[in-house]
């Protein structure tokens, strides 16, 4: 069994110099250490080298610079890939030292019966004796192969800790929007190939809000990027407070959030948006250095419901439709748009068709 390939110890070579550098074992930073480590990117490991031999380590700020200048945008899901192998090398270290101590056990109960087997034809004190001793030695050395064994695997657990909650960390960040915390569009694209699929296999319901804020822009301009960026973790947080543990919440791009609603009809998901409106109507924006109320902020939506064997693009495009709708009626309020009936007459014929 060969384990500790090549992969494996450019990914926990990455993980120790990240630890040693005091950075956070972010996708993109383990990246740029295993990129390095491997030295498959030139231009990256002679930057790093020269970063290297003048501060004697990287700075976080080293390592944006780095990655947007060296790594692709696929990067984060090929290092993720790398440090699952990293893991099962783990795992199989474990395995290798479970194996290790299930041998010296066997071995152990042999010498047991041997010894029982001297005892009964070997009655003799000197036979005795002499069967005593080498049972004593066997006993010693079996009691310091399990001690070796136990920090071994104690080791080799602490590794594997380590490492799962790095590749947890690193594979939670692909999903999830940094400022909002909610999932980010790659999540909500996932997500929504599996929700559609299993609304269409078991014949249910399935409605999508498209949520935008209103004015967002205006308050950039009036107050400034930070307290934009308050408004939008405003709006996030609201959303994940008052809608349940099924439905998906993610930022779609800008100050656009999608939600997918799973068994949920039209009409229920019309008062979901006017209840998220509401909750959002009743919370104020402060200016946190002066506790200033800076007014409340207004969402517009816009709902549709999903036809089982239309395109995903479909369906997000008339959730959009309807958000538009929202917004040229006056805006705060939750639109909605329905499938022509022939385009709903189409898709049924389509699905009898074997």
């Amino acid at each position: 069994m060969q384990h500790n390939t090549q992969s494996d110890q450019f990914a926990i070579k990455a993980f120790e110099r990240l630890k040693h550098d005091n950075l956070e074992p972010t996708p993109n930073n383990y990246a740029i250490y295993y990129y390095y480590f491997s030295g498959t990117n030139p231009g990256l490991k002679m930057a790093i080298d020269v970063l290297i031999s003048h501060q004697g380590s990287l700075t976080q700020e080293n390592c944006n610079e780095l990655y947007t200048t060296h790594l692709g945008l696929d990067a984060e899901f090929r290092v993720l890939q790398h440090t699952n192998t990293a893991i099962e090398t783990e795992v199989n270290r474990v395995l290798e030292v479970i194996d290790k101590a299930s041998a010296g056990t066997s071995q152990y109960n042999e010498s047991l019966d041997a010894f029982s087997g001297e005892l009964e034809h070997s009655p003799s004190l000197e036979n005795i004796r002499s069967s005593v001793t080498k049972m004593k030695d066997e006993t010693v050395s079996i009691i310091k192969q399990n001690e070796r064994l136990t920090i071994q695997l104690g080791a080799a657990t602490q590794q594997l800790v380590e490492l799962r909650y790095n590749f947890d960390q690193a594979h939670r960040e692909l999903q999830i929007d940094p400022l909002t915390e909610v999932g980010n569009r790659k999540y909500f694209e996932r997500q929504l190939t599996y929700i559609t699929a299993e609304a269409r296999d078991n014949d249910q319901q399935l409605c999508v809000l498209m949520v935008d804020i209103d004015h967002f822009k205006k308050f950039n301009d009036t107050f400034g990027h930070l307290v934009g960026d308050q408004v939008l973790r405003l709006v996030a947080r609201t959303m994940v407070e008052n809608l349940k543990g099924r439905d998906i919440i993610a930022r779609y791009g800008g100050e656009e959030f999608v939600i997918l609603l799973p068994q949920t009809r039209l009409e229920d998901a019309k008062k979901v948006g006017d209840h998220l409106r509401s909750c959002l109507g009743t919370k104020s924006v402060r200016k946190r250095n002066s506790n200033e109320t800076l007014g409340t902020v207004t969402i517009s939506i816009g709902a549709t419901l999903y036809y089982p064997g239309e395109e995903m693009d479909e369906f997000i495009a008339r959730a959009d439709k309807a958000l538009y709708k929202a917004k040229d009626n006056g805006r705060n309020q939750v639109a909605i748009e329905t499938l022509l009936p022939e385009k709903i007459e189409e898709l049924k014929a389509r699905k009898q068709v074997p």
